[in-house]
Order: C-alpha cells, then sequence, then structure tokens
C-alpha cells in the first residue's frame, strides 16, 4: 500500500513511521534503530485504502550524514510548511512548500511533495477539513486508491 501511496507523491521510497524507528541489534549486539541510519523527512499522516488506523509515512532521501545541501534545504523549506499546513495556516504553508518546491530532487516529475501539498493548501483554503467544534484537525490525509 506504500508502494502506490509513493506514486501519489511523485516520489521513490515511502516507509512507515515503523519502518523509520525500527529497532534491531547490529553485529556488535547494540540496539540501533534505521532512523539513524537514513536521511528522511516526515511526508504525510495517512490513512490507506482498506485501513481506518492513520500511519506516519517518510520519504527517505540518503544515508545519514549524505544530503546534499539542496535536498537539505528542501527538507527545511518543506518542515516549515509542514509546521504550517497541521496548524492550518494555508498560505504561509503553501508558500514554504512552493519554496521547497524549487529543491526538490525530481523537478520535472508530474507531482512532487511540495507541489502536491501546496495544492492541498490552496484546496484547504477554499474547502477546510472538517473537524468537530473544540478539537485540532489531525493532519491525516485519506488516500482514495491504491
Amino acid at each position: 500500500r506504500l508502494e502506490s501511496g509513493a506514486k501519489q507523491y511523485g516520489i521513490f521510497t515511502l516507509i512507515s513511521e515503523a519502518t523509520y524507528h525500527n529497532e534491531f541489534e547490529d553485529e556488535n549486539g547494540n540496539k540501533r534503530k534505521v532512523s539513524e541510519f537514513i536521511e528522511a523527512r516526515f511526508l504525510d499522516r495517512i490513512t490507506v485504502v482498506g485501513k481506518s488506523e492513520p500511519v506516519k509515512v517518510y520519504e527517505v532521501f540518503a544515508l545519514k550524514g549524505q544530503l546534499s545541501e539542496d535536498e537539505q534545504k528542501c527538507i527545511d523549506n518543506f518542515n516549515g510548511g509542514m509546521e504550517f499546513y497541521l496548524n492550518m495556516k494555508w498560505d504561509e504553508a503553501r508558500e514554504k512548500f512552493l519554496e521547497a518546491e524549487k529543491y526538490e530532487r525530481y523537478p520535472d516529475s508530474k507531482i512532487t511533495p511540495s507541489r502536491l501539498f501546496a495544492m492541498r493548501c490552496e484546496d484547504f483554503k477554499d474547502n477546510p477539513p472538517s473537524v468537530p467544534e473544540g478539537e485540532k484537525w489531525d493532519g491525516v490525509y485519506r488516500l482514495t486508491s491504491k
């Protein structure tokens, strides 16, 4: 399900929070986490078709310490956009996502995560996600196709 989800974001490697935080023993018997070895950006909270529990998903960028300067700019701007997005500040989020778009790894793709979120912000500005009164929006996006 995450493989098809990756296509909707225009990326190649999408992992779940469980994978990102997966703990294992290295060859010396030390407990390690996958997140210690990779550079990834938080991408979204989603529910996939057929499931109701939301899952945090991440895009894998590189091995730890191997981000290019442009990749770091992309992640930093995207993270700034995500902070505004999760607080339903659509204009501010859109601006940050559009800045991140300049540094996306596959700018010629039909869709990139930054472009997708900028479009979501435009849509949510006109059609805000419904939130029960007195509650905060959970930021969950429901994927509608496999």
